[in-house]
């Protein structure tokens, strides 16, 4: 007689599990693939009108794929009320701890040493560290319920507040203090140009023509990364329960594939000597997850009568913690080698190591 386990509500045989995760796979490449077009078309975009736009299309972008996921998953499945927070988790390990680690260590290993523009470097940690402490680590401390939670009124508190300071950080970055962001790397004096250069580009028919175009794909893409990625990681989350393997590896799978595009793109910046564009890709992920996922997660959750449990076990605190320290500590020298890469990667590798062996 065959065994069977309930899957989506459904019975499905222990015989198919390795069919099922054939297609698991396969859905995971095409919507890495998918993925990688939408960043793509947002590249594209950046050429055109440059930073930090180019930043910021990327990273909202990701936030869209964020929320549709999370949303989608918290739909179809009671079991797992923690996907949210190991989502979260996993997408401020990878953006601080791998992301900038890997940009750091690939640019110091070929550069030997980079700078990096400090000023725009803490702006960014100094709205993640706090940020991140309210999402995962207050909730563990608070009384008004039982258990890692927040009551309604502290969850619509920590969204609007973090709304509101995205909205400042957005005004600082693209208006009052752009300067912070830029490469110091840079010709100063080739600033005024490029500014005009973009103005006199963007009355030209012909640039607004691929504008159009590049656009118009990156929403197209977009959606069809949305439908893929909502089922994937229904069924990443499924597999999980049924083998009874940690609920939080499915946030960090689905982190893994919504970061893979900007993990690219800051390795990629990093190895041609522009740390500070990896350190505006990689920390702006961070914080837009922070300030516009967790915002809009809350605010659908508490209207929905979603369940969540948003505090992070001592083990992920302790690395959460440690991971922000070290990198505050490095940022706020101005200038990376490959041994302050390498402690960030393997803090990542230990809080990933600590999900399996707990």
């Amino acid at each position: 007689m065959a065994t069977y386990v309930a899957i989506n509500q459904a019975a499905v045989p222990v015989e198919a599990w390795p069919r099922q995760g054939l297609v698991i796979l396969v859905l995971f490449f095409v919507t890495l693939s998918a993925v990688f077009r939408v960043t793509h078309h947002a590249d594209e975009l950046a050429e055109v009108l440059g930073e930090p736009y180019g930043t910021l299309i990327l990273t909202i972008s990701a936030t869209i794929i964020e929320v549709a996921i999370m949303v989608t998953v918290l739909g179809n499945s009671e079991g797992n009320p923690t996907f949210v927070r190991d989502t979260i988790a996993a997408t401020v390990m990878i953006t601080v701890g791998f992301m900038l680690g890997l940009s750091m260590f690939i640019g110091a290993f070929i550069h030997r040493q980079q700078t990096v523009n400090t000023e725009g470097a803490m702006t960014y940690l100094g709205l993640i560290v706090p940020l991140a402490i309210l999402v995962l680590v207050l909730p563990n401390f608070t009384d008004s319920t039982i258990g890692p939670t927040l009551a309604l009124a502290q969850e619509v508190f920590i969204a609007i507040v973090a709304l509101l300071l995205y909205a400042i950080f957005l005004f600082i970055q693209t208006m009052r203090h752009r300067n912070l962001f830029d490469d110091h790397a840079e010709q100063t004096g080739a600033k005024p140009q490029r500014r005009e250069r973009l103005r006199n580009l963007i009355r030209q028919p012909a640039t607004r023509r691929i504008l159009a175009v590049h656009t118009g794909l990156l929403l197209v893409n977009l959606l069809f990364v949305v439908l893929l990625a909502e089922e994937l990681a229904v069924l990443i989350d499924n597999r999980l329960e049924s083998r009874d393997l940690p609920d939080a590896l499915g946030g960090l799978m689905v982190a893994m594939l919504i970061l893979a595009p900007e993990c690219v793109a800051s390795a990629g910046a990093a190895l041609r000597n522009r740390l500070q564009r990896s350190v505006n890709i990689a920390l702006g992920s961070g914080l837009a997850t922070l300030s516009l996922t967790v915002p809009t997660i809350l605010l659908i959750s508490s209207h929905m009568g979603y369940p969540l449990l948003l505090g992070v076990s001592n083990n992920e605190m302790v690395m959460l913690l440690a991971t922000l320290w070290v990198a505050n500590i490095t940022l706020a020298a101005g200038r990376t080698n490959l041994m302050q890469g390498a402690v960030l990667l393997v803090l990542f590798l230990t809080f990933g190591f600590l999900i399996v062996v707990p």
